[in-house]
């Protein structure tokens, strides 16, 4: 069941941090670092947001053991005790992962995420297994990630009660496979874990309980993304709806497109960044850079929103 303390600092903006590379997709770690200054500078900080580092977005699956402990260390370093700094410690030798906790609770990360075991479908028991083991030595919060679109498990209201009942469980990264199920595990569980909307309803999540939102957005403009979740918690949901039909749906709408030419969140947020003069880089192999036609398109959006270009100051969430 979730501390009070995690509650206190697992809320608002849950930025999916992109991981920068060098042309010969080496890892970028002074970009990385200025990135994170960037975001802390133009709004994420504590109460307000927390950095997701090194996950999905950070494309994990493409790196080394070495080289995400080294983009851990650099984002935890950056971020300076002004917001708290999350990461994934999914892999698929467990061996690896109990490395990763240990690790991550040396260096300071304020809590890790942890998902069913993937390639190989998962049961039920098999998730219980895995937070059995883990949570007999994490002395960091836990937040369990809900992939029922990759690991076999389909977290139904008792799978989350059950999990409510660790130690180091303080947090669930929630989505479902349709809105009814998402409503359900909410209700089911927003008392007893912090609930961070994986989803993408940000108001009707709001609303359930989730006391948090996953957000691309916060790589290139934070403003927006803070201003989303003050709008939230203020309970302006129709201003928070404004925001979320001017630009996030057509913002989504481009990342799929992209994502349908080339696998993985590294491309379009890569994209996004080289936009606004961030750290960027290509991804790695198979990945392709999002180039030409898609980049234009990305800039006419863009100045359309009003996002700020970097250094150009800051901007609102209208």
């Amino acid at each position: 069941m979730s501390s009070d303390a995690t509650r206190r600092w697992l809320r608002g903006a849950v930025v999916a941090v992109a991981t920068p590379m060098n042309g010969d997709t080496s890892l970028d770690l002074a970009g990385l670092a200025a990135n994170t200054e960037a975001m802390i500078e133009r709004g994420i900080r504590t109460g307000d947001g927390v950095l997701l580092a090194v996950a999905a977005a950070g494309e994990f699956p493409t790196l080394s053991i070495d080289e995400r402990k080294a983009a851990i260390r650099t984002s935890v370093k950056a971020a300076a005790g002004r917001v708290p700094v999350m990461t994934s410690i999914q892999h698929t030798d467990v061996r690896e992962i109990l490395d990763l906790l240990r690790f991550c609770a040396d260096e300071g990360v304020a809590g890790v995420q942890l998902g069913p075991a993937y390639y190989y479908p998962a049961t039920e028991e098999d998730l219980f297994r895995l937070i059995d083991l883990v949570d007999g030595v994490a002395t960091i919060p836990l937040m369990v990630y809900s992939t029922w679109w990759d690991g076999g498990v389909v977290m139904t209201p008792p799978v989350l009660r059950r999990l409510a009942v660790y130690e180091h469980v303080d947090a669930v990264k929630w989505s479902a496979p349709d809105s009814a199920a998402y409503a359900a595990g909410i209700s089911a569980i927003a008392d007893r874990l912090v609930v961070v909307d994986n989803h993408a309803i940000h108001v009707w999540g709001h609303l359930l309980g989730a006391r948090a939102f996953v957000t691309h957005v916060g790589n290139f403009w934070p403003e927006w993304a803070v201003g989303l979740w003050r709008d939230l918690e203020a309970g302006d949901y129709a201003a928070a709806t404004r925001s979320l039909v001017a630009f996030k749906q057509p913002w989504s709408e481009f990342a799929h497109r992209v994502g349908a030419v080339s696998g993985g969140e590294g491309p379009f947020i890569k994209a996004a960044l080289e936009v606004v003069g961030m750290a960027a880089g290509p991804s790695r192999l198979p990945s392709a850079r999002v180039e030409g036609a898609y980049l234009e398109e990305l800039r006419a959006l863009f100045a359309a929103s009003g996002v700020p270009m970097a250094g150009a100051g800051v901007g609102t969430h209208a």
